[in-house]
């Protein structure tokens, strides 16, 4: 340890640490000038002597005029902060602790660097040399120093081929897979933070898509968006903004074509989903009446457009037809010849005059071949026209008029929504079926040929689509079922109700797997997935549909424990201790009440579990070997003991929670060699064993897998393991052992893999032509970054069945950062 130099230290400490904001950022082996790596080698009494003398120059800069306020408040915690350093066991604690810090914190510098790298990488096969001051630009925003951007940019193919240049009159355009990522980077953005939607990049800045170029306006609002990011902890939801400010950055804080080409982005996507659902809408009106006009008109605003923008897409739908939008026909481009509005078509419902000779529909469109929910009145009531004798969908301005039409002869049905209390009390006296008792009964009105007549089953699909939106799909079956019914030999109205009746199946169908899932899920404890995957889609889309047990818990109910169960474990997270022991603990009482809950598998992931400590063999006068050992510093472990064989593989002799095993079934002769280690939730630490040899760290590879894997082979699987695994070019590279044709991946983000059947692990099969062809493995891109993965071998028999390796050798492990 160097001497002491108290200019060398305000210069190189203090203004690190007031730079980077203060004690909270800083440890307290930097704060003291304690060389981290010599925390093993120095003594207790060198140690005390260097905290007293970095006290004692803190008080006399209590009173500097730079660093009076950061030496008050590290005289004031010098207590607290000197204390783990005082003594060795305390001391390798803390050094443990602050090496994983420091680990984390030099990450989060290049995180966002990495990303950017990473998609260039993705995207052209290397980074481009016109990138890179763009990388520096993002490199400093992490606190990074130009050598430090430099050493990151030079693990990476420089792509120095200019681009051919683009033709004068060719606009910029968006290609599909940065218009995918986007769409993918604002669906994450709208789960992680739920509130209004986001569909645009213009929408994340709060601006309309009328002021797209208003670039200093989005200049501004991006720069404060990007101070607000920096000012969030790590996380997915920075990671997440960070990805969209760089799209942000490329498309509309330019200006001029870059916005203009993501603006006709975001048309043709808007224009392609409004596609089908105006043909639906047109399909029985032969023109897009005015209910569903507004309908649509509101989806594509939603979607990110303006008002105007969102009515011009829907008149050049329309025209593309061949027809119009009611109220709006002067509007439409010219009229083509034989296009299906200028003809009456035998299938479609004859418009009737209005007052100022108009074309009216007789309704809003009742559906289609594609089954889309398209406008209609939200409770499904049928709204009657006012001044005229006759409503929208031939029924009367009142119930009597709708009766006295329904005595003159008409058919019977179901009027979408409205409810009859009485009708319903006297099907439940006679004991009809309880759907009977849902809907009224009224009749509906329009014989064929009766004037102004509008078709039965039209108001009992709108009923049945309104019921859908309203996430009511059993309500949606009834009705259809009344579609069914009224519909008789109509071909365009048989097409529209089945696939109406289609789509209520498939969420009838997806709730009863909704239902299963959410059940299964809260009995695991996995709340986080119960509520965000199951639960809210039960209650967005399936409100009606009940748990298929009768005995089992109702969804409100469900909601509640799991909501009460998530508030829980962020209340018992924020509580963590600090100091490993009790951590570990800690997060496993979390993990307890949720067993998802991410903050806990992520911190359950840095801690190391303690090393159990001296192991003791004794044999028995009945041959017996009696192994003892003294415990793990982590509470709550379970020891795993092996004995070593001749042949340098290892034996599973038993597990327990105690600190002592016999094993009844050891060799005579010289007592054997024995390894104990601890694991507690997928966690291992290092073995200990009883000749005072030291193996690695089984996460690392290091220690036999827990079937008896020695470093040569598996043994107990009977086939050699992978050697030498690590990463070249993107891509896994191994030795293949001899024999081996096929070899099972094992990634897992979270830890290394316990084995190849680690639950918590993703696997897939990889044969040795696949590897030769791609020249190594590839990770799926789906695949969280950083990960660990493990390789282990495969096998067949005779029979063709698939045997796995029951562990990993002792370098088919790695870190995947990529």
């Amino acid at each position: 340890m160097h001497a002491f130099d108290s200019n060398d230290y305000r210069k190189r400490v203090l203004a690190a640490v007031e730079r980077r904001g203060g004690l909270g950022e800083s440890d307290a082996f930097e704060l003291y000038d304690i060389p981290l790596a010599e925390a093993a080698r120095l003594s207790d009494a060198e140690v005390a002597a260097r905290i007293e003398a970095v006290w004692a120059f803190w008080q006399k800069l209590r009173d500097h005029p730079k660093y009076r306020v950061l030496a008050g408040l590290l005289v004031d915690a010098h207590a607290e902060l000197s204390e783990p350093l005082l003594h060795t066991g305390s001391r390798l604690v803390e050094a443990d602790r602050v090496t994983q810090l420091r680990a984390r914190r030099e990450a989060e510098r290049y995180e966002m660097l990495d990303a950017a790298i990473e998609r260039l990488v993705a995207r052209h096969g290397g980074i481009p040399a016109a990138k890179i001051p763009g990388l520096e630009d993002i490199g400093r925003m992490g606190g990074l120093t130009v050598a430090e951007i430099a050493a990151r940019v030079r693990r990476h193919r420089i792509i120095d081929e200019a681009p051919p240049p683009a033709s004068p009159s060719a606009a910029p355009a968006l290609s599909s897979e940065r218009r995918r990522q986007i769409r993918a980077l604002l669906a994450e953005y709208e789960r992680l933070l739920p509130g209004d939607p986001v569909p645009t990049l213009l929408a994340l800045l709060g601006m309309e898509f009328a002021a797209a170029h208003h670039t200093n306006e989005i200049r501004l609002r991006a720069g404060a968006l990007r101070a607000r990011t920096r000012e969030l902890p790590p996380g997915r939801v920075r990671v997440v903004l960070d990805e969209l400010l760089i799209h942000i950055g490329d498309l509309l804080e330019p200006g001029g074509a870059m916005v203009d080409a993501y603006l006709l982005a975001i048309t043709e996507t808007v224009t392609d989903q409004l596609r089908p659902q105006v043909r639906a809408a047109v399909l029985v009106e032969d023109l897009l009446v005015a209910a569903d006009f507004d309908y649509l008109l509101g989806v594509a605003i939603a979607a990110g457009l303006d008002r105007a923008a969102a009515e011009r897409i829907l008149i050049t739908l329309t025209d593309e037809l061949g027809t119009t939008v009611e109220g709006r026909e002067h509007l439409a481009a010219p009229l083509r010849p034989g296009g299906p509005a200028q003809t009456s078509s035998a299938t479609t419902t004859s418009t009737r005059s209005t007052g100022n000779g108009a074309p009216s529909g007789t309704g809003a469109a009742a559906g289609s071949e594609f089954g889309l929910d398209l406008a209609s009145n939200p409770q499904g009531e049928v709204p009657a026209a006012s001044g005229t004798g006759d409503s929208a969908d031939g029924f009367g301005p009142d119930r009597d008029a709708a009766t006295a039409a329904g005595s003159a002869g008409c058919s019977s049905g179901t009027v979408g929504g409205q409810r009859n209390s009485g009708d319903g009390a006297s099907a439940r006296g006679r004991g009809e079926a309880p759907e009977a008792a849902q809907w009224q009964r009224t009749p509906y009105t329009g014989e064929a040929g009766g004037a102004g007549a509008g078709r039965p089953w039209e108001a009992a699909l709108r009923a049945a689509r309104a019921a859908l939106r309203a996430g009511r799909p059993r309500e949606a079956a009834g009705f259809v079922t009344d579609a069914r019914r009224a519909v008789g030999d109509d071909g365009p109205g048989a097409r529209s109700v089945r696939a109406v009746g289609e789509e209520v199946e498939r969420v009838l169908a997806e709730a009863a797997v909704r239902w299963r899932a959410a059940v299964s899920c809260c009995a695991g404890r996995r709340f986080v997935e119960a509520l965000g995957e199951h639960l809210d889609f039960l209650d967005r889309r399936a409100a009606d549909v009940p748990n298929p047990d009768p005995r089992g818990a109702g969804r409100e109910l469900l909601i509640g424990r799991a909501r009460a169960a998530v508030m829980e474990a962020g209340r018992l997270f924020e509580a963590l201790p600090s100091d490993p022991g009790p951590r570990m603990q800690a997060v496993r009482a979390v993990l307890e009440v949720c067993a998802d809950h991410a903050e806990a598998l992520a911190a359950l992931a840095e801690l190391q579990v303690g090393a159990p400590g001296t192991v003791t063999v004794r044999r028995k006068p009945d041959g017996t070997v009696v192994i003892t050992w003294l415990p793990s510093r982590t509470t709550q472990v379970e020891y795993r003991v092996t004995r070593l064989l001749a042949d340098g593989s290892w034996r599973v002799v038993g597990r327990t929670r105690g600190t002592a095993l016999e094993d009844g079934g050891a060799p005579t002769g010289l007592v054997p060699v024995y390894g104990v280690v601890a694991s507690v939730s997928g966690r291992a630490s290092e073995m200990a064993r009883s000749d005072g040899d030291s193996d690695r760290d089984p996460a690392q590879g290091g220690e036999p897998d827990a079937a008896g894997g020695g470093p040569d082979g598996d043994r107990p699987s009977g086939m050699p393991t992978v050697r030498s695994l690590t990463e070249q070019r993107g891509l896994l590279v191994f030795e293949w052992p001899i024999g081996v044709t096929e070899v099972m991946v094992v990634a897992r983000p979270d830890g290394p893999p316990v084995d190849p059947g680690d639950p918590r692990a993703r696997r897939w099969k990889v044969t040795n032509m696949r590897y030769e062809i791609d020249g190594g493995v590839r990770i799926p891109s789906e695949i969280p970054r950083p990960c660990h993965v493990a390789v282990a071998s495969c096998r067949r028999d005779a029979a063709g069945t698939l045997t796995v390796a029951a562990g990993f050798g002792p370098d088919a492990r790695i870190r995947w950062v990529r």
